[in-house]
């Protein structure tokens, strides 16, 4: 796959006029009367999000070039804002702003760009490397201040702001889902006669088993101290019992908890229509007390 590298001096020399002669467009087609709109970049600069900005960004790619697709990669994620069955990738260009690299783009086409094309493209990509960046900077900020510094899990913004997407689309779609509140038996000790650099190994520790037992589909937070919070998506297909017993045996059998004598937990519940997001959580509150109240290191379910 050849990839357009055109300096940028160069870049910046392309007019749209010219182009537009080269692909042998008149002044009246849409093509030509896109290129004529100087607001190209003030549509791309109202977007503060990367998925929007992607879509703005394909859908004026495509009212200039006759393209079927785009990919735009980036930390391993792949989004496609427009995609078409039956189409392949004809150009691929790794975006650089001074030297930072801001991702991968493909567009997808059942047909050959042709050289003037992609020269319109590389003019257009120049135009979206500075409003791709604070959107990239913004995503960077915004993932840094949902997540707790210790654990790198979810902190207690991110979990209000999932559980209130989860609620609606349980309401829109009927797909349940469970909450469990998990605590660390015993963690007192450990800070008490260890230290806190200790309790910390701890707190890490239980946070790696986390990940460990549940699916990439599946929420992990820490609300802060030694407590948890997890949210399975679409327990109709899932026992969360099931859940909850594993990570009681997985902590039983980790050699730090054994070590310092912790194990854990928890209690959860699921969400029924019209629950409020305090209703929800004080039932697994209570779910959870009520397993402490009858000898800890194991679960308890609260429908009602």
């Amino acid at each position: 796959m050849q990839r357009l590298n055109l300096p940028i001096n160069e870049l910046e020399s392309i007019e749209f006029t010219s182009i537009a002669k080269e692909l042998g467009e008149n002044t009246n087609t849409p093509i030509r009367r896109a290129l004529d709109k100087l607001d190209f970049l003030q549509k791309l600069s109202v977007a503060i999000e990367l998925q929007p900005l992607l879509a703005i960004y394909a859908r004026e790619v495509s009212l200039r070039i006759r393209i079927t697709g785009l990919e735009f990669e980036y930390n391993d994620q792949i989004f496609q804002p427009k995609y078409s069955q039956g189409s392949c990738c004809v150009l691929s260009s790794n975006l650089y702003l001074h030297d930072k690299s801001l991702g991968t783009i493909r567009y997808l086409s059942t047909k050959p760009l042709a050289q003037p094309q992609r020269q319109l493209i590389a003019s257009l990509e120049q135009q979206l490397l500075q409003p791709l960046n604070n959107v990239l900077i913004f995503e960077h900020n915004r993932r840094l201040s949902l997540r707790d510094h210790l654990t790198g899990l979810g902190n207690r913004s991110y979990f209000d702001e999932t559980l209130s997407c989860m609620k609606a689309t349980a309401q829109r779609e009927n797909r349940p889902f469970s909450l469990l509140i998990l605590d660390l038996d015993n963690f007192k000790q450990v800070n008490d006669q260890h230290g806190h650099t200790e309790g910390d190994r701890v707190l890490k520790q239980f946070s790696k088993i986390l990940r460990e037992a549940l699916r990439s589909n599946d929420y992990v937070f820490r609300f802060g101290g030694d407590e948890f919070v997890l949210l399975l998506a679409h327990s109709d297909s899932l026992n969360p019992s099931l859940v909850a017993q594993r990570i009681i045996d997985m902590v039983c059998q980790d050699k730090l908890m054994v070590r310092h004598q912790v194990t854990t937990s928890i209690g959860f519940t699921n969400w029924k229509s019209g629950d409020s997001s305090a209703a929800i959580i004080e039932r697994a509150d209570k779910a959870l007390y009520h397993a402490k109240d009858h000898g800890k290191n194991n679960f308890h379910c609260l429908s009602e």
